[in-house]
C-alpha cells in the first residue's frame, strides 16, 4: 500500500507538469512537496519491506557508515566470497529510490554471484543536484578500496544508478585512479542530454512497467533531468557517460549492460551506444537485450529473464574477478 502511494505521488508529479505556465510557481512548490513525500514513503517502505522484518532470503544485511552524510548496507548471501565485492548504486532518476528498495534484488545478486554487495544511499536531487551523487559514488568507491585493499571490486547500478556506475569510471579515468574490476549496468540511463528523452518517435508502448505510460515516463525523465542538472550541462560526460571521449573510455574495465527490448527507446539506444563505444575502444563488452518491456525487469524475481540476467552477470564476473 505504501509503495502504491509513492507511485501515485510520482505519477501526480508528472501530471502536474502539464498544467499551464500561469500556475507554474504554485505547481513547482507542489511538485517539490510531492517529491519529498515520495522519497520519504519509498525509503520507509523499502526499509520495512527489506531490512529483514518481512524479507527472509537468508542474506545478512548490516548498516555501514561511510561518512557523516553517506550510508550504505552490506548484503551477503550465505557462502559468499568476502573478497569479491560489488559496489551498487540504486535507481530512481537521481530524485527518488533508496538502497532499501533494491535490497531484495541485491540479495539475489549476492546469492547468484557469490559476492558481497555494498549498496550506497547516495544524495538525491533536487536538494542535492549534480555533482552530489557522483561525489558520493567516488567517496564510497575510495572507502571500499581503503577498507578492503585485498578485495576484487566491481561496480553495478540500475537505471540512474547505472549512470553513476559509468560516471564513476569516467571520473576515475580523468583522475588517473584505479578502475574497478568490472562495471555492470541494468537498464542504465547513460545519455541524459538526449533531446526529448527518446531516440525516435516510434515508442508506442502503452506502459513501461510500474503503472507508468511512455508519455508519462518521458515527461518525468525531463523533469528529473532538470532537477539533477540544474544549470550544469547534461552533455558533460560525468552526467552522460556515453558522451565520453575514446581516450578515457580506453581506460575502462570490462563492462556488461542488460536492458529490455521494450524499454523506453532512449534507454535501449543508450545501451547500444555505450556498448558500441566501448567495443570501438577495445574494452571487453557484453550487451544483451531481453524480450521484456519492464524497466529494470530484474526486480521481478520470478521472471525467467530476470534469472537469466543475474546468471549472465555471475558468469561475466567469474571471468573478470
Amino acid at each position: 500500500r505504501k509503495l502504491m502511494v509513492a507511485r501515485l505521488c510520482c505519477r501526480r508529479m508528472v501530471v502536474r507538469d502539464e498544467r499551464s505556465s500561469a500556475s507554474e510557481s504554485t505547481d513547482n512548490k507542489g511538485r517539490r512537496a510531492l517529491l519529498r513525500v515520495a522519497q520519504s514513503v519509498s525509503s520507509a517502505y523499502g526499509f520495512v519491506r527489506n531490512s529483514g522484518l518481512l524479507l527472509q532470503d537468508g542474506a545478512s544485511c548490516s548498516a555501514l557508515v561511510i561518512s557523516d552524510t553517506l550510508h550504505a548496507i552490506d548484503v551477503c548471501a550465505p557462502g559468499c566470497d568476502m573478497q569479491h565485492i560489488i559496489l551498487h548504486f540504486h535507481g530512481g532518476a537521481f530524485c527518488a529510490g533508496s538502497m532499501w528498495l533494491t535490497r531484495e534484488l541485491v540479495g539475489r545478486l549476492s546469492s547468484v554471484t557469490g559476492a558481497r554487495i555494498i549498496s550506497v544511499d547516495y544524495r538525491l536531487a533536487p536538494k542535492h543536484p549534480f555533482p552530489a551523487a557522483l561525489e558520493d559514488a567516488i567517496t564510497a568507491w575510495r572507502w571500499v578500496c581503503r577498507e578492503h585493499p585485498m578485495a576484487s571490486i566491481a561496480v553495478a547500478g540500475d537505471s540512474a544508478g547505472g549512470n553513476l556506475a559509468f560516471a564513476l569510471l569516467v571520473r576515475l579515468a580523468q583522475l588517473g585512479e584505479m578502475q574497478p574490476t568490472a562495471c555492470i549496468g541494468m537498464s542504465p540511463w547513460l545519455n541524459v542530454a538526449r533531446g526529448g528523452m527518446a531516440a525516435s518517435d516510434e515508442g508506442t508502448y502503452d506502459s513501461v512497467g510500474y503503472g507508468i505510460s511512455l508519455d508519462m515516463w518521458k515527461a518525468g525523465a525531463l523533469r528529473c533531468k532538470e532537477r539533477y542538472c540544474k544549470v550544469h550541462p547534461a552533455s558533460d560526460p560525468l552526467v552522460s557517460p556515453v558522451l565520453t571521449n575514446k581516450t578515457l573510455v580506453r581506460k575502462f574495465p570490462p563492462i556488461l549492460i542488460h536492458a529490455a527490448e521494450g524499454e523506453p527507446p532512449h534507454l535501449v539506444e543508450d545501451a547500444r551506444d555505450m556498448a558500441s563505444l566501448c567495443q570501438q575502444c577495445g574494452i571487453t563488452t557484453e550487451l544483451h537485450l531481453f524480450p521484456e518491456k519492464m524497466h529494470v525487469f530484474q526486480v521481478q524475481r520470478q521472471k525467467e529473464s530476470s534469472k537469466d540476467s543475474l546468471e549472465r552477470i555471475a558468469a561475466f564476473l567469474a571471468r573478470t574477478w
